[in-house]
């Protein structure tokens, strides 16, 4: 039986490359410590359990890594810039997305899991934004420099973003993303945008959704907004508790 008390987790990721990523690491440390037990899924390749494996839980989460595969979004499927993973990787992650928002699960979508959040709902990308939007601040730092601010983004009002985080207005956040959101699918509304004009973050507050393009699973062991934005994405978890009950 798992403790009603503490919400269960489920992380999508691809095991093969899982050594390589300190965030993927890091973010479920940061689970943890936000009061959740998390729940791995390999993504990697197709599977047909995502219905009964994502029913387990209380929320979903969405992680960084490689680029979304293009022709999801009518991008070049050559273009020499953009680096997919497996095409198994998104189509279970859009199941799991789809599975989250259908059954009522709250969802904290980062980076790469943003991206495919946004294309998922029927927005596009930037497949580059050093290429694509001319003008743009950068974006794509390193991953050393994930340890501290990049750039500030502005936190709108009266959204679920800020209410996870507990402030609004200008908030420091790192980057290390080369791609970026061009149109927005049509049931999201942007939650923070970059000095630059570039939407860092969108929800859907009625569904929990949250997707941002920084890594607080990077920041969270020293910047408070970053684990107030973790504990507030498990506090919607656990709310689930009265209609959800026990589970086995």
């Amino acid at each position: 039986m798992i403790d009603s008390r503490q919400p269960a987790v489920a992380v999508t990721m691809d095991f093969e490359v899982f050594q390589h990523y300190h965030h993927w690491r890091a973010m479920l440390g940061g689970i943890v410590a936000a009061g959740a037990a998390p729940l791995t899924i390999d993504c990697r390749h197709p599977r047909t359990d995502l219905e009964h494996l994502i029913g387990m839980v209380d929320g979903l989460i969405l992680l960084g890594g490689a680029d979304v595969n293009p022709e999801l979004y009518g991008g070049a499927s050559a273009d020499p810039l953009v680096k997919p993973g497996p095409r198994a990787l998104d189509d279970n992650e859009v199941a799991a997305l789809d599975i989250a928002l259908r059954r009522g699960i709250p969802v904290l979508a980062v980076c790469r899991g943003a991206q495919l959040t946004n294309v998922a709902l029927g927005g596009t990308l930037f497949a580059d934004l050093a290429r694509d939007r001319p003008g743009s601040a950068v974006h794509r730092t390193t991953a050393a420099d994930l340890d501290g601010a990049a750039h500030i983004v502005d936190v709108r009002p009266d959204t679920l973003l800020a209410s996870w985080i507990g402030t609004t207005g200008r908030v420091p956040v790192n980057s290390y993303h080369h791609q970026g959101f061009d149109t927005l699918a049509p049931s999201v509304r942007p939650s923070a945008i970059a000095e630059d004009g570039l939407v860092e973050a969108f929800e859907i507050a009625a569904a929990k959704l949250v997707a941002v393009q920084w890594h607080p699973e990077i920041l969270w062991p020293t910047d408070e907004c970053s684990a107030r934005l973790m504990r507030g994405f498990v506090g919607s978890c656990a709310d689930r508790f009265p209609a959800a009950g026990a589970r086995c």
